[in-house]
């Protein structure tokens, strides 16, 4: 059993290092391929996890009638946190809520000589964005509020656009999958034949059809890992490039969540490109590698 798997392996080196310039186009093949897989999984990635972020932020304002007591704003601030949908509640008060909007209208007009006019103001988010309709409308019908703010048709158009970010993402990730095998499955179709020579020698002495097509899907493994690792090496100095350009541009672009772990698409890459390469080569082994 190890006399045939080192005969395998063997005859896998030897194919490598026999057809250089055809290894060659095998691996860059995988690469460009595997490049435009991690090009749009990484993009994609990074505007789901904004569009999941998004949601996260909206919060509901919930206005409390003027003549409403800050023991009444503090026992509805209780009831509120106590609803298991609810995340976290804040009061603001009156007079912070009034300091604050004349600081903000400070070089318009002069409020100071006005009298407060605000009410008791609590914000409240929920744990997940899409309870806020229903936790808005159980809130205004407590008798110390006057008005909710929930921002219900904002949020729909986030959450929506949020689906469609995922469902683009999905399709041009398989569309692209779909493409890299065509690419590395005609590429080792190539390979077969122009080695066919070798394979009616390997039928004229009797070797079985497991003993043929095996080092040509170890080839294809090994083509493709190389090619997903390249690819891997290839968009990670790119990302970091175009990132390091982009922050200088827009240094607000700081905020954002951060995007696909390199240590995961060093990882994923190239097992996605073994995977294919193997799956390809074994394909196109039992179609043209026959006794």
């Amino acid at each position: 059993m190890i006399a045939r798997l080192r005969f395998l392996w063997n005859e896998t080196w030897q194919a490598l290092r026999r057809n250089p310039l055809l290894q060659v186009a095998s691996i860059s093949t995988a690469c460009v391929a595997l490049v435009l897989v991690g090009v749009v999984g990484m993009t994609l990635y990074k505007l789901d996890a904004v569009a999941q972020m998004l949601p996260k932020q909206f919060e509901t304002e919930v206005f409390l009638k003027f003549e409403a007591t800050r023991e009444q704003a503090l026992e509805l601030k209780a009831k509120l946190e106590a609803m298991p949908e609810v995340a976290r509640v804040t009061l603001v008060p009156r007079e912070q809520a009034w300091a604050e909007e004349q600081a903000r209208l400070a070089s318009e007009i002069n409020l100071k000589d006005l009298p407060n006019p605000l009410p008791d103001k609590l914000v409240l988010a929920t744990h997940q964005p899409d309870q806020l309709p229903a936790v808005a409308e159980r809130i205004r019908q407590e008798p110390t509020v006057d008005e909710v703010i929930d921002q219900r048709e904002t949020l729909r158009q986030v959450l929506a656009t949020a689906r469609l970010v995922r469902m683009v993402g999905l399709s041009a990730i398989s569309l692209l999958l779909l493409s890299a095998i065509l690419l590395i499955y005609n590429t080792v179709r190539l390979t077969i034949y122009s080695r066919q020579r070798e394979v009616r020698v390997m039928a004229l002495v009797g070797a079985s059809l497991f003993t043929m097509r095996t080092p040509f899907i170890l080839e294809g493994i090994v083509q493709g890992g190389l090619g997903g690792l390249v690819g891997a090496t290839l968009v990670l100095v790119g990302a970091g490039l175009i990132s390091d350009y982009t922050l200088q541009l827009w240094p607000f672009l700081r905020d954002l969540p951060p995007g696909l772990p390199p240590s995961l698409l060093l990882v994923s890459l190239p097992g996605l490109g073994a995977l294919i390469g193997g799956l390809c080569a074994g394909w196109a082994a039992q179609r043209f590698v026959r006794v």
